[in-house]
């Protein structure tokens, strides 16, 4: 039986646009026509080698792209396909703001938007991702991350096992 994780404070999950969602499509099925048309016309290697192309592309798509933005009492989490995530711990955290400039980033981005959710790492490069509702995942993250701060040290460490 699933329990709800005591630790999640708020979930959001983010809006794919128009465009990402042509590419998921279009990028594997023009791979999986051109395999069929050079299966058909003779041409077994290259159809494989475009049939496994496909089906590789899809796998990435699959995985990276991100189904969940989670706000936890020690961390952000953004769920990402697959068994794979990435965590990004308030003590590497510099802020998180809504913004609408451009900034070299890791870039989860899912729409082509005016506005995004920045999240400014002290090591590293910052994280750009898209909630639904950014304006609420930022007052909970920062909510979140003011709380983190607060707690002492020791309490701290204590949470993160």
């Amino acid at each position: 039986m699933d329990q709800p994780n005591p630790l999640l404070l708020y979930q959001d999950e983010p809006t794919y646009g128009l465009l990402l969602k042509l590419i998921f499509v279009l990028a594997p099925a023009s791979l999986l026509v051109a395999s069929l048309v050079f299966w058909s016309s003779g041409e077994t290697s290259g159809g494989l080698a475009l049939l496994v192309e496909a089906f590789v592309v899809g796998l990435i798509l699959w995985v990276v792209c991100p189904r969940k933005y989670q706000v936890y009492r020690d961390r952000l989490q953004l769920v990402l396909g697959g068994p794979l995530s990435l965590k990004i711990r308030f003590d590497n955290i510099k802020t998180i703001e809504v913004t609408a400039r451009l900034s070299f980033s890791m870039n989860f981005a899912t729409r082509l938007t005016g506005n995004h959710v920045l999240i400014v790492k002290k090591r590293g490069m910052s994280v750009a991702i898209t909630p639904t509702a950014s304006d609420v995942f930022v007052q909970q993250a920062n909510r979140a991350l003011g709380e983190w701060a607060k707690r002492p040290a020791a309490a701290r460490s204590l949470s993160e096992i």
